[in-house]
């Protein structure tokens, strides 16, 4: 036969359960002294000696694995802890400890009777409690693993959702791109050199954002001003655009490309189907103990646009505002009060980690 497996239970587990031990060993000697009719004080020590030797020697009963091993242990252990209990409270009383093993069968047959019930209800209690304790560490753990499991599934969505986004901007934006340099090479090699190097730094600041849960607000403005210039040069220089950031959000941390979708519908959805000077502001604020992120264009307006998306783009940042900070940020769409649309993400500043 083995002993049981589990993990052993630390030394102070056991003193915690001594006061407990003391209280019900009182408790007993209180009802022997009623049924036996012997003295509170010599009942006490008695009683204090036998719990005490029974509790040491149910002990061994907790790392034992097989049924029949633990009832053979505990009938053992109980009357070794009666036997010497007896013994030692009879040395303390300033008689030969042997001098206990003298008394009448009688009252042998009433000390184990009494004793037994005494260690059966006292092992049960304590017994009962280390189950709870054990039951209620494991749920602490599987709670912790299943919130560990929730973090990496949330996890897994954003990276799923930023790949997402990526497949969605990419592509048209770069074939668009490169159709434009080609045809610039040869009418202005110059200004293709400035597209190029506006290409290659926001190809790289993408590629460092695919790589990292979050980037810094001051980051992801600085790609979406090499976006916005290579719109710019597309579009023949008839789009400007400008950048206010609160210097106290500069290192404010977010999800990576969280503003590209709406500074892509901007240009999709507002600029493109408009003639003439266009223009896009980037805000990035506090107010009301928010931190507000605004794209906002002067272009044709909400329903006179000749494009419609999928939608996709939006709702990406909404499930990603969502994974990140629940019911404490908002995407909303309006018009803009000069024409055009204002797209803004409120982030709750305590929750962004921003003083209010």
């Amino acid at each position: 036969m083995k002993p049981c497996t589990q993990n052993p239970v630390p030394p102070r587990h056991y003193l915690k359960e001594v006061p407990l031990l003391l209280v019900f060993n009182t408790v007993f000697a209180a009802l022997w002294t009623t049924v036996s009719g012997s003295g509170f004080r010599e009942a006490l020590l008695y009683s204090q000696c036998i719990g005490g030797l029974c509790y040491l020697s149910s002990i061994p009963i907790r790392y034992i694995r097989y049924p029949a091993l633990k009832f053979a242990w505990g009938i053992a252990g109980g009357a070794l802890g009666v036997v010497g209990g007896l013994m030692l409270a009879t040395a303390l009383r300033g008689y030969p400890a042997t001098a206990a093993l003298t008394q009448s069968p009688y009252a042998w047959r009433l000390t184990f009777g009494f004793s037994a019930i005494a260690f059966a209800v006292c092992f049960a209690f304590f017994w009962w409690r280390e189950v709870a304790e054990r039951r209620a560490a494991e749920l602490a753990t599987r709670a912790a693993q299943a919130d560990f499991a929730r973090t990496e599934a949330e996890r897994a969505a954003a990276s799923a959702q930023l790949a997402a986004l990526q497949a969605q901007i990419e592509p048209h934006f770069l074939f668009n791109t490169l159709a434009n340099l080609r045809s610039l090479i040869g009418r202005d090699p110059e200004l293709a050199r400035t597209l190029l190097d506006r290409l290659i730094e926001w190809l790289r600041a993408t590629l460092q954002a695919s790589r990292t849960p979050h980037m810094t607000l001051a980051a992801e403005f600085d790609l979406l001003s090499a976006y916005l210039d290579i719109q710019r040069i597309r579009m023949g220089g008839r789009l400007t655009f400008e950048i206010h950031i609160d210097q106290a959000l500069r290192e404010l941390p977010l999800p990576p490309l969280l503003l590209q979708p709406l500074v892509e519908n901007a240009i999709a959805h507002g600029i493109e189907q408009k003639a003439g000077p266009a223009h896009i502001a980037l805000l990035a604020e506090q107010h009301n103990g928010w931190v507000r992120l605004s794209v906002t264009d002067d272009g044709v307006g909400l329903g006179a646009s000749t494009t419609h998306g999928t939608g996709l783009g939006l709702e990406n940042v909404q499930a990603r505002l969502a994974s990140c900070f629940g019911d404490d940020a908002r995407l909303s769409v309006e018009g803009a009060p000069a024409g055009g649309v204002r797209a803004s993400i409120e982030i709750a500043a305590h929750r962004a980690g921003v003083p209010a």
